[in-house]
């Protein structure tokens, strides 16, 4: 090997060799590569003799390219020593990268991820250009590897591959010409799709993909896979050949899940695309829509015959058409109570996009059956992430319609179909059974029992039904022995021994990084075993989510301690350089982060379970390691752990004593005052959470607790906290031409703006177009285009807007929204109305709810001030209200406490120090987030449960009485129950000395109004509101 070393080093310079030196050196990177294969030991000496360097510099040499372009353009030609040495040096940097996780560092050190993609970019010989794509997937893989290994954590090396540079040279190789039978543009395209799939992973680098054209190239080739294998009969113009072998559309499918993964935006841009729409569009003959016949009622009847089961799924209800308008959100706002709750995703797809949505999940399901093993999970993975993305624009529309049966029968059909396909590949998985003895089967099967329980999660997770599908389907019976096999010592390779110094024992520091190999990472066999045991817990953790018998039936399966065990994280101290020492890190010594966040989520599914809490998780010893976790140094597992809190620190569970003992509360508080605005949203999430078990931690806890908690938080932060900390965002927001308006306010009934957090600011009017606003809005122009209506439109897109009274986004600008119609009722009730769905403005409005940074700052801090009050309510509650509430005077003041709670309280244009609304205000009231208003009435209602004296003070408030009084005939029903149980505790009567004190305070709760407010309720809608208005007027007139 040092002879070999040599020769290459001999040849000098690599700018102007004589073909006979080309040669030499290309016969000895041969020899080199043949020496090293299966050789970890002959590989780190390599590096330590820097090796690395020299093959950058063959592969940054001119020699070749010219050669290569020349072959490309006429022809044929036979290959020269020039990139002859360059596939070779290509193949050397594959077998150093298929060396693992410790040759990532130096090949990173060295440049070597830029040197192949400018090669990549400059060589169309299809030789040299499939091995630098076979020398990039080496790479990504073994780095994927890297990013699992508990002691490097911290590492700074990362595989920037897919640059915007890197992106478009990838997408160029996919929009070439694709001939048929192909051996070397198959493979680059599987290549390229499975270096997309592991370096997918942060959200930036998943926005780059989404605005270039990969994500639409996979797309159409999955399109033009369907109609090749006749699933659907497509009448439009011809699309690209398909890929021609199934494990290409395999890894391309992959591909797409790990771009659209983690965002609603990307997946309705990849399910919207326009080749996906035609493939259904353009699937029949007849001028009208028929793509109601890919539903599951008709089973996916493209080619005239079902493809699929037929689903004889009921109706829902009866039908109820509405003629108002649909074109202008704040105009149905104005109608009655039972035409609301109408999502913009409920009002489009009354336009037939239900249609499309429906046909595209049987279309996956159609995939999915058609396929086996890893192909098929695949196929079920995407299927879930559209039907989530499809689920997470679904609001409660207000009313059975269309579009509620269909989206029932959608996902009936997914139950019936999809999760039992899950379900027994889980069972594949679990009984170890095997699809062949070739080494493409035996990866098929690990994969398959690596992925099969994360993809079941995925598809069940926050839906009912399709949990006890799975449950049905066995899944709980398959996934338990999973986890428990997972836990079983594994054998591991074992290094191969050496007489000789091998160089990982040399001194780093006197080497070069490009010479110096990095950490080994957790040996494959564990990491196996580790993301086994993330996908069980994953699975559990969703089929726990809901229904109390499946917690019941998973802690008869005996896994518990199973979830205990996988809380414990890798030692402090561990090393991968342990390794060389004969110390083995083995799957029971502990959990990679990824299985930390999965065992902290199980655990919180499953501490909802009051008998379970009290008994297998107390008897488990679940709490100390859960308050461990509290202190990892990785935020996620931080934010984990304080979620499960949530659950172990309810009044009635026995860990509640263990936590304060250990010292919850003080890291709770901690947390809570470390976390804030300037650290992004995942700090504020932290920060809900952390007051979110505080909260619970509150309720019937000793009054010494209490106290302790209050000093700890500080009474001037958490007064602060339910102010508002951004003052500064809501400054820009406020200032002429500055800040977003997307999103950032919600209409009244009259459709004016709201600001979330304070009601009391107005000046929220800077109407920013959506398109100016996003960068990305350029792109998606450029993908669907300016269809004719948009054409017409003089006008950019309006504002997404927040209806708090209906729940409902939509989009707002004078007599537009995202339907192209003519926006007029029928002038019969028989008439029918079918508006025409725009994709490009429709996406407009996804993204500028899911991306625009202010209205996620503004959603997180509204959460923070819900759980702020919700503290002080629990604060008050219990028997010691009267003390705590004297506590809270004591310290921050009745007159500061109750300006608090009237900020919360008073209407848009109305100053809450006067109750006197500005000149410019509407007389018709505007309401804040229902959230803050429910916890801020009930802070009310339990000064009212406090002594006589207390009530006397709140009823002397009269900027809080006025401020309070619109809410009685809020469109929220739960405000509107709040009210009258807070009305109710102002009337009751203590005993007989405080009927005059009662006597009074309902005369001044008649004299603002309030007591003809709870008459009127008498009549309300909600039957919980009628009740308790009717005790209220019983209290009134026994006074």
């Amino acid at each position: 090997m040092v002879d070999t070393l040599a020769a290459i080093y001999h040849t000098g310079s690599m700018e102007a060799l004589p073909e006979v030196e080309l040669e030499a050196q290309a016969t000895a990177l041969r020899k080199l590569k043949n020496e090293i294969v299966g050789h970890d030991q002959r590989k780190e000496r390599l590096v330590c003799d820097g090796v690395v360097d020299m093959l950058v510099g063959v592969l940054s040499s001119q020699h070749g390219t010219t050669g290569s372009r020349k072959s490309d353009a006429n022809g044929p030609a036979p290959p020269t020593w020039s990139w002859t040495q360059k596939d070779e040096a290509t193949f050397v940097i594959c077998t150093l990268a298929n060396g693992g996780a410790a040759f990532i560092p130096p090949l990173y050190a060295a440049g070597v991820p830029q040197v192949l993609m400018d090669l990549l970019a400059q060589t169309t010989a299809p030789r040299l250009r499939t091995a630098t794509l076979q020398a990039f997937w080496n790479i990504v893989s073994a780095w994927s590897a890297l990013r699992e290994d508990p002691g490097d954590a911290a590492s700074p090396v990362r595989v920037d591959v897919l640059t915007k540079e890197g992106i478009e040279v990838l997408s160029g190789i996919l929009g070439s010409t694709l001939s048929d039978g192909d051996h070397n543009q198959q493979l680059q395209l599987r290549l390229i799709a499975d270096i997309v799939t592991v370096s997918a992973t942060t959200e930036a680098m998943k926005a780059l993909l989404c605005q270039s054209p990969i994500l639409d190239q996979f797309a159409d080739f999955l399109a033009a896979y369907s109609i090749a294998s006749e699933h659907v009969e497509y009448y439009g113009d011809t699309l690209r050949p398909p890929p021609s072998t199934p494990g290409t559309v395999t890894s391309m499918m992959s591909a797409i899940c790990s771009i659209i993964s983690g965002s609603t935006y990307r997946t309705h841009r990849f399910f919207l695309s326009p080749t996906i729409r035609d493939l259904f569009t353009q699937s029949w003959l007849a001028s009208s829509d028929q793509r109601h016949l890919f539903g599951a009622r008709h089973g996916f009847a493209s080619t005239g015959e079902p493809l699929l089961p037929l689903l004889h799924i009921p109706a829902y209800g009866t039908t109820t058409h509405h003629y108002g308008s649909r074109a202008f959100p704040a105009m149905a706002a104005l109608q009655n109570q039972e035409r609301r709750g109408r999502s913009v995703f409920a009002t489009i797809t009354q336009g037939g996009d239900v249609d499309h949505v429906n046909a595209v999940c049987s279309w996956l399901l159609l995939l999915a059956r058609s396929m086996q093993g890893h192909s098929r999970l695949v196929a079920l993975n995407l299927l879930a992430l559209v039907n989530n993305a499809i689920d997470a624009d679904s609001f409660d529309v207000g009313h059975r319609s269309e579009y509620m049966q269909k989206n029932r029968e959608r996902k009936k059909q997914i139950a019936l179909l999809g999760v039992p396909l899950a379900a027994k590949l889980v069972q594949m998985a679990s009984e170890g059974r095997s699809s062949g003895s070739d080494r493409s089967a035996q990866n098929d099967d690990m994969l398959v029992k690596e992925q099969a329980c994360d993809v079941l999660a995925l598809l069940v997770r926050e839906f009912d039904e399709l949990q006890v599908a799975a449950v049905d389907a066995g899944a709980i019976k398959y996934i338990c022995p999973l986890l428990k096999k997972s836990f079983d010592p594994v054998p591991l390779a074992k290094p191969m021994w050496s007489a000789r110094r091998t160089a990982g024992n040399a001194d780093p520091t006197t080497l070069s990084p490009t010479r110096r190999s990095g950490s080994q990472g957790l040996p494959p066999e564990t990491l196996h075993a580790m993301r086994c045991r993330q996908g069980a817990l994953q699975a559990l953790a969703a089929l726990a989510e809901k229904e109390d018998v499946h917690r019941k039936a998973i802690v008869e399966a005996g896994v518990v301690p199973c979830i205990f065990d996988s809380l414990k994280p890798f030692p402090p101290g561990y090393s991968t350089g342990d390794r060389r020492r004969g110390q083995v890190i083995g799957p029971k010594d502990g959990s990679t982060t990824a299985v930390l966040l999965a065992a902290c989520r199980a655990a919180k599914t499953m501490a909802r379970s009051v008998s379970l809490l009290r008994t297998s998780l107390v008897d488990a010893g679940i709490a100390k390691p859960i308050f461990q976790l509290l202190h990892h140094a990785d935020p996620r597992v931080q934010l984990a752990a304080t979620d499960a809190c949530i659950n172990l620190l309810l009044e009635f569970s026995p860990m509640r004593e263990d936590l304060i003992a250990e010292g919850v509360v003080k890291t709770l508080c901690s947390q809570a005052k470390r976390c804030g605005p300037g650290g992004g949203n995942g700090d504020l999430r932290l920060r809900v959470s952390s007051l979110w078990a505080l909260k619970h931690l509150m309720s019937a806890s000793p009054k010494e607790i209490k106290i302790k908690t209050l000093e700890e938080l500080g009474t001037g932060w958490l007064i602060g906290v339910i102010r508002g900390e951004q003052q500064q965002v809501r400054e820009y927001i406020s200032a002429p031409g500055g800040g977003v308006s997307v999103g950032l306010s919600a209409p009244n009934a009259a459709g004016e703006r709201v600001d979330l957090l304070n009601p009391q600011s107005s000046g929220m009017d800077v109407d920013v177009d959506v398109d100016e606003a996003d960068p990305l809005a350029e792109d998606d122009d450029e993908q669907f285009g300016n269809d004719e209506a948009c054409a017409n439109d003089e006008e950019g897109d309006g504002e997404v807007m927040f209806d708090i009274s209906s729940s409902t986004h939509y989009q707002a600008s004078q007599l537009r929204s995202t339907l192209h119609s003519h926006n007029h009722p029928p002038a019969s009730p028989t008439a029918t109305h079918v508006p025409v769905f725009s994709s490009r403005r429709y996406l407009s409005s996804v993204r500028a709810i899911e991306q625009t940074p202010a209205l996620r700052a503004q959603q997180a801090e509204v959460a923070v001030q819900e759980q702020a009050l919700d503290f002080i309510r629990n604060l008050l509650n219990g028997e010691d209200c009267s003390s705590m509430f004297d506590h809270l005077l004591q310290l921050i003041g009745g007159a500061r406490i109750f300006d608090v709670l009237t900020e919360k309280l008073v209407p848009v244009g109305i100053d809450p120090a006067t109750g006197n609304g500005s000149a410019t205000s509407s007389t018709r009231p505007i309401y804040g987030p229902s959230a803050l208003i429910v916890s801020t009435v009930n802070i009310l209602t339990h000064i009212a449960n406090a002594l006589p004296r207390h009530k006397q003070l709140l009823i002397a408030q009269k900027p809080l009485l006025k401020a309070w009084l619109p809410h009685f005939s809020h469109p929220d029903r739960m405000v509107r129950v709040a009210c009258v149980w807070a009305v109710n505790s102002l009337t009751w009567i203590d005993d007989e000395s405080d009927r005059r004190d009662a006597r009074q305070r309902a005369q001044e709760l008649r004299a603002c109004g309030i007591e003809g407010a709870v008459r009127r309720l008498l009549g309300d809608e909600d039957l919980d509101v009628r009740e308790r208005a009717r005790t209220g007027v019983r209290q009134f007139e026994q006074l």
